[in-house]
């Protein structure tokens, strides 16, 4: 009797170490979690993610591109519109979902603040180096060596502090200039020499000067996306005793944009009314404009002067 009870007990204690194996065993493992917090500045988004029991990450930004970045990131979207980001997190306890709507502005809606007639947003240039050059203006050389180093460029130029034009775009494809001072910048064939008239109020020996000039209120402005910008520009070898110019076209593959009409100009007041855009934000664009600076002879070389023969590339904040 007493040898059956002691196999009762031990086939007791088996069945419950068996049944505690059991239950070791089926503890299930936490489902992941994961939380998204998405702010917008132009075409990037930038997302913060917090996730945890994760093992990898899906992403599907409504755009037809996926990625399995993990963790926070950013994301820039090739066009304006609604898109639905959608997180999907893996575990060993299975997988969570997350989605966040983002509405991303077109850049026409980011030059005038929406594309309604009603709708309209001011600009003026920027006196604080940065952009997506690193610095408030950067010449891209079509004549090297022409400008000296800095960040500033009003200060480069000698313009004084109060210069403050203000450029504003309107959802109904108008456009206007307040010439707030009087002047505006402009750039010249014949501005590198002594050039005497009432109009002009400070000149350099780089191409660029101020002119008296009256306000802009009827131009109008459009836009170009993704297309070949082309342009027809002269180079000049000799910068110091100019020869007759060195015809060349130029052309810009796969960009955005904006030309003008009636008067319109950005930033600086040419024979080339056309701006490409480098960067834009809400809060800030960057723009690369062409600007005459070459002294030809209009009798003999088959108007070649009206061609644009620098670029400069220069900020704007929205007012």
């Amino acid at each position: 009797m007493k040898r059956t009870g002691l196999l009762s007990n031990v086939k007791g204690l088996g069945i419950i170490l068996i049944l505690g194996i059991v239950f070791t065993t089926c503890k299930k493992e936490p489902l992941p979690t994961v939380d998204l917090y998405i702010t917008v500045d132009g075409f990037t988004v930038d997302i913060a993610a917090e996730a945890l029991n994760t093992t990898s990450w899906a992403w599907d930004y409504g755009d037809g591109t996926v990625s399995d970045s993990v963790g926070s990131h950013s994301h820039t979207y090739a066009e304006g519109g609604n898109f639905t980001i959608q997180c999907t997190v893996t575990g060993l306890g299975g997988e969570t979902t997350k989605t966040e709507s983002v509405a991303i502005a077109t850049i026409a809606e980011l030059l005038s603040g929406g594309t309604g007639a009603a709708d309209s947003k001011t600009w003026v240039l920027s006196r604080t180096a940065g952009g997506t050059d690193g610095v408030g203006f950067v010449k891209v050389d079509l004549a090297p060596d022409v400008f000296p180093a800095g960040n500033d460029m009003l200060e480069f130029i000698g313009v004084p502090d109060e210069y403050d034009n203000e450029y504003t775009f309107y959802g109904d494809g108008s456009y206007s200039i307040d010439n707030i001072n009087g002047s505006i910048l402009a750039s010249w064939i014949y501005s590198s020499f002594e050039v005497e008239s009432g109009d002009i109020v400070n000149t350099t020996p780089y191409g660029i000067f101020q002119i008296n000039s009256p306000n802009v209120e009827s131009a109008t402005w459009s836009l170009t996306k993704d297309e070949d910008l082309v342009i027809e520009s002269v180079y000049d070898a000799d910068i110091d005793y100019p020869e007759p110019g060195i015809p060349e076209t130029i052309t810009f593959e796969k960009v955005d944009f904006i030309s003008f009409e009636d008067g319109g100009f950005i930033g600086m007041k040419d024979y080339t009314s056309t701006a490409m855009i480098r960067d834009i934000s809400a809060d800030r664009m960057t723009l690369t404009v062409f600007f005459h600076s070459y002294y030809g002879d209009p009798a003999n070389d088959n108007n070649l002067y009206l061609r644009p023969a620098f670029i400069l590339t220069l900020s704007y904040d929205a007012k």
